[in-house]
């Protein structure tokens, strides 16, 4: 194919990969100030989601320009079409840690109940799910598409677990019902990011062979979830 587009191509793979680390950061700033409740860092981390936009746009126009400049086909088309698919769902799951953070700025008052422990790990398997969905698509490699269906699963498992748990607190305790409110919605972020990672990943696989796949469902209903565990 043309040099030039091969030049355009490795911009846009620096872009996204910027884009990527810019959005991994995010994801674990929003869990820091929503477990200290950190109005004031919370404003100033919602500060990068300009440079998002900004990114992603580019990468979108970038990609764009290149279709049109170069009519590319075959894999040289499905390259492209797979980098704005992955601009865009690393986008939304910038939206989601914005959203987290802009919660946060409205928790003037309240305090945690319990021990966050689910919530950061449901952080750390959404960062671990959008890297093997990134490196998938950027290095056309799909051999890590299988573990990321398991983190994929067990992120499914830990929030509904969670839900579980919050709903027996309620049970029990009127006084809790704003701040377990937000536990719910920020798990709820967290989990739909690693659901993007799945729809990167799923680009990966048209990438790679030209075939369309529905990724997340190799692991659905299975009942020890314990035999899926991924240390991360």
């Amino acid at each position: 194919m043309n040099n030039s587009l091969e030049s355009v191509n490795l911009e846009i793979i620096a872009h996204l990969k910027k884009l990527h680390e810019i959005i991994s950061t995010s994801l674990s700033q929003s869990m820091k100030v929503f477990e200290d409740l950190d109005i004031e860092s919370a404003e100033q981390s919602m500060e990068n989601a300009n440079d998002i936009e900004t990114l992603h746009h580019t990468i979108e126009d970038m990609t764009f320009g290149a279709i049109t400049d170069f009519s590319p086909t075959g894999i040289h088309l499905r390259r492209l079409i797979a980098y704005i698919h992955t601009s865009i769902g690393l986008h939304r799951v910038g939206r989601y840690a914005y959203k987290i953070m802009e919660i946060v700025t409205l928790s003037d008052g309240l305090d945690h109940f319990k021990d966050l422990d689910t919530l950061p790990y449901l952080s750390e398997l959404a960062r671990t799910a959008l890297s093997i969905g990134v490196r998938a698509v950027l290095e056309e490699d799909l051999s890590e598409i299988d573990e990321l269906e398991k983190l994929e699963a067990q992120s499914d498992n830990e929030a509904t677990e969670m839900f579980q748990e919050i709903a027996m607190y309620l049970n029990t305790r009127r006084d809790i019902s704003n701040i377990a409110m937000l536990y719910v919605i920020v798990g709820r972020y967290f989990e739909r990011a690693a659901d993007q990672a799945i729809n990167i990943a799923e680009s990966a696989v048209f990438l790679v062979s030209g075939e369309r796949k529905k990724l997340g469902l190799a692991y659905k209903g299975v009942d020890d979830i314990s035999d899926l565990v991924i240390d991360i």
